[in-house]
Formats: structure tokens, C-alpha cells, sequence
């Protein structure tokens, strides 16, 4: 794959990308030149900041609230997990139980349990159980995923 740089000096900065064919790698530079604009807007105690999806490891249902678990701490954020995993799931966001929402590209590795269930270890080494109801799909998003390079 060949980059080309070039530097302006006024005018709008823009991105453009032309493709063969529509690849993993291709889709994950789609991806990447657009988070830029991706934000979520959490609080916390110290106020609101605005969250990139990228920066988050995991989102929890908890009592009825949605939190989103960083490196740097937890935001509450105002959206359901449904919405969250459907709208994100390009960012890498995916439903692994029913309060439950996780960033697989934050998941270091995977080991299988009991009863069909898998334990990522994320990249900060919390653990979060992926549920059975949602293993076989986790296991199929990633068999794909390894498809799509070759």
C-alpha cells in the first residue's frame, strides 16, 4: 500500500483513500480517519469531558445508569448499551452480556471457561466474562475478522 503526505497551508485537510476492494485493512483506515469525530459525553465528579471510543475499555448497566470504564476513570454516559453497541460497533464495541458492552480491540487475550463462557483480560488486566449467549458470536466477529486480512 502506498501513503502519500502532502502539506496545505489553508483550506480544508481532507482524507482520501481509493481501494480495490473493500478489505479489513481498508476498513480500518475508514475507521481510524473518522474516531476523530467520534465522541461520547460522560461525567463523573469532576464534571463533564467529552470520551473518545477508542479510549474506553468497557461499558456497564448498572442500576439502571451506563458507565463507560477508561485508563483514566469512569463516566457516566447517556445512552443504553443496545444503542451504544449498535452505533459503535465499527469502534470495536461489542454486547458480551446483558449489562455488559466491551471494546475487543482493548481485549489482550481470551481463555475459555465452563458452560461455553470466555474471560477476556483487557489491556489495563481487569477481567470481564464473555456471557455463552454471546460467545458463539464473539468467536464468529473474530473468525471473520481473521478471513477478511488473508
Amino acid at each position: 500500500m502506498k501513503v502519500r503526505l502532502e502539506q496545505i497551508t489553508d483550506g480544508e485537510e481532507e482524507i482520501i483513500i481509493r481501494y480495490r476492494e473493500m478489505t479489513a485493512q481498508v476498513e480500518q483506515l475508514i475507521d481510524l480517519a473518522s474516531q476523530g469525530e467520534l465522541k461520547l459525553l460522560g461525567v463523573n465528579e469532576n464534571g463533564q469531558r467529552y470520551v473518545r471510543p477508542d479510549d474506553i475499555l468497557y461499558i456497564e448497566s448498572v442500576d439502571g445508569r451506563t458507565f463507560a470504564y477508561t485508563d483514566e476513570g469512569i463516566y457516566q454516559i447517556a445512552a443504553t448499551l443496545s444503542q451504544l453497541a449498535e452505533h459503535y460497533s465499527r469502534c470495536g464495541f461489542f454486547r458480551c452480556a446483558k449489562a455488559m458492552v466491551v471494546n475487543i480491540y482493548k481485549i489482550q487475550h481470551f481463555q475459555s471457561q465452563a458452560y461455553g463462557r470466555i474471560e477476556a483480560t483487557l489491556d489495563n488486566g481487569e477481567h470481564v466474562v464473555i456471557s455463552r449467549k454471546y460467545a458463539t458470536k464473539l468467536r464468529q466477529v473474530l473468525q471473520e475478522g481473521i478471513k477478511d486480512e488473508d
